[in-house]
């Protein structure tokens, strides 16, 4: 897995596959970058994808990362010029890893020829809920238990045993901080100016059962979207890439034209 230099740092960024179309993919909070594992699989022949794991996640070093989504928005500018990417590229984001993809577009408008953001509203719909969970982590503290129940009360389609556990895993290995600190940023930041300010085609991907994020909160992102699309898939809570993961890569192949 190569790892890129940034400030510093050592950030890892999986590139799977070898085809002319680059698509870079960024994570919410949870288990890092292989929680695109399954979408990207399928994706080899006809493209390349950068799988990125944001400071702290993975095996990204974290560094002085602080949960920042502007912070993480800078870091995914940079890991793209380490690597001399500085064409338009297609980004897809899921949860807090789409608020980053949101913030990027905005600011480095030259940078995304398409933006595709799941389980994603550019505001928090439910703040009260969210300093709950985040009361829950700086309370209880981070550990497996702490990581299987965040990942169960985003989940409807149960996952088989041993995927579940590798991703249960991975997100217990995160700091508890960053954990709070990502929650935090997340519940306190509306991109909805930000997102005012995006040309790029957008694809918005919910799960019709997701318990975080609602149809109308999608409903008022895709509104200050210049150009933005809605799909639902049905039967599928908050982390679409690990229920259905078939179904998100054929709408992405679709949107995207790779």
């Amino acid at each position: 897995m190569p790892l890129v230099t940034v400030d510093n740092r050592s950030v890892s960024l999986d590139v799977r596959g070898s085809g002319s179309s680059t698509v870079l993919f960024i994570h919410g909070v949870g288990p890092g970058g292989a929680a695109w594992d399954l979408v990207t699989q399928g994706l080899a022949e006809t493209c390349r994808a950068f799988v990125l794991d944001l400071p702290g996640f993975g095996k990204s070093e974290r560094g002085s990362s602080t949960g920042s989504i502007d912070d993480a928005a800078t870091l995914v500018h940079r890991v793209l010029h380490a690597q001399g990417n500085t064409e338009a590229v297609p980004i897809v984001g899921h949860a807090f890893g789409g608020l980053v993809a949101l913030n990027f577009a905005a600011r480095f408008p030259s940078h995304v020829s398409h933006l595709a953001l799941v389980s994603t509203a550019g505001f928090d719909g439910d703040p009260r809920a969210s300093l709950e969970r985040l009361n829950g982590i700086e309370n209880g503290g981070w550990d497996a238990d702490g990581a299987d129940a965040w990942l169960r009360a985003g989940l409807v389609e149960e996952l088989a045993e041993g995927h579940f556990a590798a991703m249960r895993d991975a997100t217990a290995g995160v700091d508890a901080d960053l954990i709070a600190e990502c929650v935090a940023s997340s519940a306190r930041r509306v991109l909805l100016e930000d997102a005012s300010e995006i040309t790029a085609p957008t694809l918005l991907v919910r799960g019709s059962d997701d318990p975080l994020v609602s149809d109308g909160d999608v409903q008022i992102l895709a509104a200050r979207l210049a150009a933005a699309e809605v799909f639902t898939l049905p039967d599928v809570g908050h982390w679409p890439s690990l229920e259905a993961p078939d179904e998100l890569r054929v709408e992405l192949v679709r949107f995207l034209g790779i």
